[in-house]
């Protein structure tokens, strides 16, 4: 995301299980799908189930790839294109502007259905924008941090249910400003590539936004950026779990987990190490963030310092991004969109 800055009307964000509700409508109400170094993996297409994100064969698909292995892997295309991404566009553009193919105002009905759908999700996803909580709301750590952070800020996010929320509802405004873990997912992914980030684009603020389970696979990251002198930012996105595989025993096993929410064996309460003081233990500034109306100051000085810096957050671990799509794992059950509705013949 960030090829196509997503303040522009036609930029509709992540499409998928979590994606946006216009992206989501999109995809499922399309007559032709221009789909450009596209791998159409099973959360992108909502496990490929037809009419959730996607709705072949009854609408066309034009396939453009580098790799002919990825051409008809998921989705038989109506034409495949074997080709560079970038020069294949800059052949379209040319073949556009050649042939004086008519412009938007032919695409104004289709235009103004997005835009519907977009105020249609603005106001379906507003009151958790606006609830003030301890622990705090996940959607405020997004809106906070995209507050905050300059346009061309890199954030580097980790596997977990954080980058679920961040995948939602994130508005990237630059290419390359935002790193992912895909394929198999890895935990502890952000919290060390941001450090490679940084010395890539040193004038760059640069954020990493980790779960506490992904931040104590590479503790030692806190380390490097010191010995180094690396100024990164670390948002510890803490709810006191392995939130997402958590949540999967809760549908496995009928509401009950193991061993993947952590509590102090004294007293059951919630536990975690204080990341803030490992941190400072280790030349790091340290901050606990517990109340929303704290947390946009606190990343606002962490990056003026110009130092590593790390920020424990305390986020609620019951509040779940509202599906839009869909995405089964049997045996578990499967979900229907928690907003909007699959398309129908």
């Amino acid at each position: 995301m960030g090829c196509l800055d997503m303040r522009e009307p036609l930029s509709l964000g992540f499409i998928g299980r979590n994606g946006a509700y216009a992206a989501n409508q999109a995809g499922r109400h399309a007559d032709l799908v221009l789909a450009i170094g596209v791998r159409f993996d099973d959360r992108s297409a909502s496990s490929w189930k037809p009419g959730y994100s996607w709705n072949f064969p009854e609408t066309r698909l034009i396939h453009v790839d580098v790799d002919h292995a990825e051409l008809g892997r998921n989705y038989p295309p109506d034409l495949a294109i074997l080709a560079d991404s970038k020069a294949f566009l800059r052949q379209v553009l040319t073949e556009i502007d050649r042939r004086k193919l008519p412009g938007e105002a032919r695409l104004g009905s289709w235009q103004d259905e997005i835009a519907g759908w977009k105020r249609e999700w603005a106001s379906f996803i507003k009151p958790g924008f606006e609830t003030h909580s301890s622990p705090i709301r996940p959607e405020r750590i997004v809106a906070d941090c995209r507050k905050v952070l300059p346009d061309d800020a890199i954030i580097s996010l980790d596997s977990g249910i954080h980058h679920n929320w961040f995948m939602q509802f994130w508005e990237a405004r630059r290419p390359q400003t935002m790193l992912n873990t895909w394929g198999y997912s890895g935990m502890g992914f952000g919290p060390s590539s941001i450090l490679g980030a940084k010395l890539a684009a040193p004038d760059k603020v640069c954020v990493s936004i980790c779960g506490d389970g992904g931040f104590t696979m590479v503790p030692h990251v806190l380390c490097t950026a010191v010995e180094y002198n690396i100024p990164v930012v670390w948002v510890v996105w803490n709810n006191f779990a392995w939130g997402a595989i958590r949540d999967l025993q809760f549908a496995y096993f009928g509401g009950r987990e193991y061993r993947t929410a952590f509590y102090n064996g004294q007293n059951n309460q919630p536990y975690n190490p204080d990341f803030a003081m490992w941190a400072k233990a280790a030349g790091v500034d340290g901050h606990t963030v517990t109340r929303s109306q704290d947390f946009a100051g606190v990343l606002e000085q962490a990056v003026a310092s110009n130092r590593p810096a790390l920020i424990d957050v305390h986020v609620d671990a019951n509040v779940r991004p509202p599906a839009t799509g869909a995405w089964e794992l049997p045996p578990i059950p499967p979900k229907e969109p928690v907003f909007g509705a699959p398309w129908q013949p």
